[in-house]
Parts: structure tokens; sequence; C-alpha cells
């Protein structure tokens, strides 16, 4: 799933969206709250397997999820748990050195997992054999896509789109959110790039949702769009 797009603004603030490229049949419905470790989760549930791909607290804590690390993989038949309920998971530790230390990644499913903990930003990629940990420029732009479903000079060049687009421009939440849904859609056609023709013509995947928030020092700002639907839902957290 997902192209996951970074951007920073003014004053310590940023805007951070993420493409769902999924089966329709597993879209959000709503904005989900759980209470862990005396912190309060707020994420968008996979109506499937019930975990999630973002999820953010009241703590200053947020990650996102995509599948695969640094290439394509072959999934095995099953796993010890889905990359959607260790997203959950990650809130149970006190940070994000304490989870990369303890958690236990064996048995799970390749994942790049980018995380804003206490202001620091970090990309964790797991790929069946080792965690590797990457601390990143905040003050920089930074664009994901899942190795699954794209091709990496796919995501060379939607970075470039993205940068050409907002340029020296202060850009606001919404409308990075609608230039992820018109310019970052799902298409057969990257997936053909990784795997060729094989790939069936009706495969059940699209872009069928845009999370972003915008966050400062104080706050997160949460939006959700269903793409094509008027589906959506907002949630603005202060931090304790």
């Amino acid at each position: 799933m997902c192209t996951v797009s970074y951007i920073p603004q003014d004053e310590n603030r940023f805007v951070f969206t993420s493409n769902r490229d999924e089966n329709p049949l597993r879209a959000a419905t709503e904005l989900h709250k759980l209470e862990i470790n005396k912190k309060t989760l707020y994420f968008p549930q996979d109506s499937q397997a019930k975990g999630s791909w973002f999820v953010f607290s009241n703590t200053n804590q947020m990650v996102c999820i995509l599948n695969g690390a640094f290439e394509p993989h072959l999934s095995a038949s099953s796993y010890r748990m889905s990359r959607g309920k260790m997203a959950l998971q990650f809130f149970e530790y006190p940070s994000i050195q304490n989870f990369v230390d303890f958690f236990e990644f064996k048995g799970l499913e390749p994942f790049t997992m980018v995380v804003l903990d206490a202001g620091e930003l970090t990309e964790l990629r797991w790929d069946e054999q080792k965690l590797y940990k990457t601390s990143l420029d905040r003050t920089k732009t930074h664009l994901w896509s899942s190795a699954t479903l794209y091709p990496k000079s796919w995501q060379e060049t939607r970075k470039k789109e993205l940068e050409d687009w907002f340029g020296d421009d202060l850009k606001g939440q919404e409308e990075v959110m609608e230039f992820h849904l018109s310019k970052f859609p799902f298409t057969r056609e990257a997936l053909v790039s990784l795997y060729g023709e094989q790939v069936p013509q009706d495969i059940p995947v699209q872009t069928i949702s845009v999370s972003s928030i915008q966050g400062s020092k104080q706050k997160f700002v949460f939006k959700y769009k269903r793409a094509k639907e008027l589906l959506t839902f907002e949630k603005t957290v202060d931090f304790d």
C-alpha cells in the first residue's frame, strides 16, 4: 500500500500525507480511539485486519506503515502478526529506541515504517532478516512508496513531481491531500513495471483514501478523505 510524503513548513510545522492503495473492501469507515499505557491513540482502522497503517497519539508520536522494505518480495502463507497491529503495539514502548531494542520483528512480513517521535523523524525498514534504522532530516522533503507496488523509478519521479509542484510556496494540508489523490493514484502500470504483463487486468487494488497530519510542537491536525466518496473525518489532538 501507499505513497507517503513529508513536507516541512515554517515554524517547525509539517504536513505528512499517506495514500492508501488497497482493496476497497478494507477501507476505513471511522476514526478509532484506543488507550495504551496512558497514551490516547487515534487511527483509521483496516476493516479486515483490524490494525492500521496510520496511527497518532496525544504524546507527539505518529507511525505510518508501508508494505515492503527495499525490493518486492513473495508473501508467505502466514505471519506472526499483521504489520497494522504492530503499528498499534509501537505505542506500548516509551520511545522508538526502546521499540527497536525490544520488539520481536522476526516473523513479520517486510515493511517500511515512518516514525515521528518527540520531534524526531525516523525510517525503519525490515527485510525479514535485519532491521534498518535511518534518522531523517525534518527540514527536507521525503517521499516513500510501497516496494511491493512501485518500482524505485516511480518513487523518484513522484518525489520530483511533488517538489516541482510546491516549489517555494507554502501549501496547505488540504491542497497536499488533493495533490496526492490526483497525481499519485495507484495504476496497474506500476505493477507491470515491477512484475511484467502477467499482472491481471482486474487486480483489486486502488487508491481508496488519503490520510494526513499537519503537525507542530503543540498539536496534530488529522484529516481523512475517501477517494471518489463523500466520507471524511478529522481530529485535532493537543499534546499532553
